[in-house]
């Protein structure tokens, strides 16, 4: 009895699609990404350890430079314009979270002060923003 031998088909690759997902995927996380530039806005933030982070969905920030200065979302405001440039973009006063980023060498009552215009908006959930710090340099 002679059995016949078949030809075993060598597997051939492809590469050609996927190339094409490998390029898929790169164009997806390009364009999902969100590239956070940093604003001109000089500050040095007080250090800290690391503890908890907040996250919120209504983000308003407002930073005080060393020498008075006040952006909010990184727009300048003066001290009399800042409770309307604080409600600009709220609609939910009760569940907006405002990040403070006040310059370390900013005396305490100025902070204090900003601080009081925000509660007074109706804005109740108030982050003071710092920089993480290492543990050596708390020693």
């Amino acid at each position: 009895m002679q059995f016949t031998t078949k030809r075993r088909v060598e597997p051939n690759v492809e590469i050609t699609p996927l190339i094409d997902i490998v390029f898929l995927l790169l164009l997806f996380f390009m364009v999902t990404t969100q590239f956070v530039s940093l604003p001109g806005i000089k500050l040095i933030l007080p250090g800290i350890k690391p503890g908890t982070t907040v996250t919120a969905t209504a983000k308003i920030e407002v930073k005080v430079t060393a020498a008075g200065d006040i952006y909010v979302d990184g727009n300048p405001v003066s001290e009399a314009n800042l409770p309307e440039a604080i409600l600009a973009g709220v609609s939910d006063p009760e569940s907006a979270v405002v990040v403070l980023m006040a310059d370390e060498t900013l005396p305490h009552g100025r902070v204090v002060s900003i601080i009081d215009v925000i509660r007074r908006q109706g804005l109740r959930r108030v982050v003071l923003a710092a920089r993480w710090i290492g543990e050596e340099a708390l020693k």
